[in-house]
């Protein structure tokens, strides 16, 4: 029997800056050197406090990570998970691997497309581990959607997904999961063209939760990187 394939590109987040207006230009240079000063003096003091600021330790295995932690390829990160129904539980997960896609696969995934939205891309299958530590039921719960495909420096690069291929699938939280302590492998699609910084692994962003401490715009990620 025949699977359906769909195939899907995921653009990376971007960040827009919108020039709002501008200002009458001064008369005087004194002015305008004085504002560079300042402005320089301020991206400096910014500079220092992101140096200053301290990478959280891994946590022993199955304590909760704190939020921004970062690690490397086999290294287990224990986070909080809200389920549908407003459950509890904790779950665990680590980067298995991190591997250029064989030529077969690529020619694949470049087939999924019909208009050639992946043409120059290199691609790369990104496999992580989960397990659940404990909590409330999971059962037919996910959370694969909150992996984000990053590069070396933690920045969410192109992704894609091709639901219904076996060659690398994600899937939902099983009852062997949920119940028997068993570890499900779901895997994802990185993309690069040459020249660009390459997938080198996932970050977790969070799920359900109402206040989410891993989310990116709020919160600080999971990292899971093969540096």
């Amino acid at each position: 029997m025949l699977k359906k394939l769909l195939a899907l590109l995921i653009l990376p987040v971007a960040t827009l800056f919108v020039l709002a207006g501008c200002a009458a230009p001064s008369n005087s240079s004194n002015d305008r050197d004085d504002d560079d000063t300042s402005q320089s003096d301020e991206d400096d003091e910014e500079e220092a406090d992101e140096e200053e600021e301290e990478q959280p330790e891994a946590p022993a295995d199955g304590e909760l990570a704190e939020p921004g932690t970062r690690v490397g390829l086999n290294e287990w990160l224990t986070h909080s998970y809200t389920t549908l129904d407003d459950g509890e539980a904790l779950i665990s997960a680590r980067l298995v691997s991190v591997e250029p896609a064989t030529a077969e696969e690529a020619a694949f995934i470049v087939s999924a497309f019909d208009n050639g939205q992946v043409d120059g891309y290199e691609f790369y299958l990104i496999h992580v581990e989960e397990k659940k530590e404990s909590g409330d039921t999971v059962l037919y719960n996910d959370d694969y959607s909150f992996f984000d495909v990053v590069d070396k420096n933690g920045d969410q690069i192109q992704e894609i997904t091709l639901i219904g291929w076996d060659g690398c699938d994600t899937f939902t939280f099983d009852e062997a999961f949920d119940t028997s302590g068993g570890v499900l492998t779901q895997c994802y699609i990185g993309a690069a063209k040459a020249g660009e910084e390459e997938p080198a692994g996932v970050a977790y962003t969070g799920g359900y939760e109402d206040d989410n401490p891993y989310s990116t715009f709020d919160g600080k990620p999971l990292y899971f990187i093969n540096d």
